[in-house]
């Protein structure tokens, strides 16, 4: 096979590839865990909200439930709106049963989430993050803290350009100023290897590749910290 053909072949392979990663899915955060806590019970700023996603962002005054910052100044009956709750690990949610903060709760004090297994579904993102709670302040002392799991490293390319100049494969993608992109290549796509790890500099980046290999297949990895 020529290296027109070959590269041509990659370009087509390359395209289905995005196609692919468009699909929509159920996102479980299944990245390394962190610890949240929260600093002073005044919901009103943001160092005391755990801000999981832009519509979604917990937080508790001195006295009961969670809420959601981003759409409620207070706990309701549905707070924290958008959100549903059950006990387990986020990579189990499809045989969880869900249900908001109050009915998840049934009647108990918060107090006994403490050292459980949790899972918080954000609706409208469609994301599952395990959390467990390590302490939950009552009596009207306010505060709350959680470890919980963080964002996977994802598959992601946007906007791609592909180009075959001197026997060199390239191709464009979006990128985010400081961010951390991982460049990996499959032939079968179920074994990838790296072929470069870089920090973009600015909003594109390109990547090069002079494999001989006669398929390859590529994808981005966006190292989410």
């Amino acid at each position: 096979m020529s290296s027109f053909n070959r590269f041509l072949s990659n370009s087509l392979v390359f395209a289905f590839f995005l196609g692919a990663l468009a699909c929509h899915a159920a996102l479980v955060w299944n990245g390394s865990s962190i610890t949240y806590s929260q600093p002073s019970p005044d919901p009103t700023q943001s160092a005391n909200q755990d801000r999981l996603a832009p519509n979604v962002w917990l937080t508790r005054t001195n006295s009961g439930g969670l809420f959601n910052a981003f759409s409620e100044t207070f706990a309701g009956t549905l707070s924290p709106t958008d959100t549903e709750w059950a006990f387990g690990t986020a990579d189990q949610y499809k045989s969880l049963t869900f249900s908001n903060w109050l009915g998840w709760l049934n009647g108990q004090s918060p107090t006994n989430l403490v050292g459980k297994q949790t899972v918080v579904h954000l609706i409208s993102e469609d994301i599952y993050i395990s959390m467990q709670f390590t302490f939950w302040a009552s009596k009207g002392a306010g505060g709350f803290a959680y470890i919980r799991s963080t964002p996977p490293v994802t598959s992601t390319i946007w906007n791609p350009t592909l180009v075959v100049t001197n026997d060199q494969f390239n191709f464009n993608y979006s990128t985010t100023s400081a961010s951390q992109y991982v460049v990996e290549t499959s032939s079968d796509f179920l074994s990838w290897a790296p072929i470069s790890t870089n920090v973009a500099l600015s909003t594109v980046s390109r990547v090069q590749d002079s494999s001989s290999d006669t398929m390859r297949f590529y994808r981005v990895k966006q190292v989410v910290p």
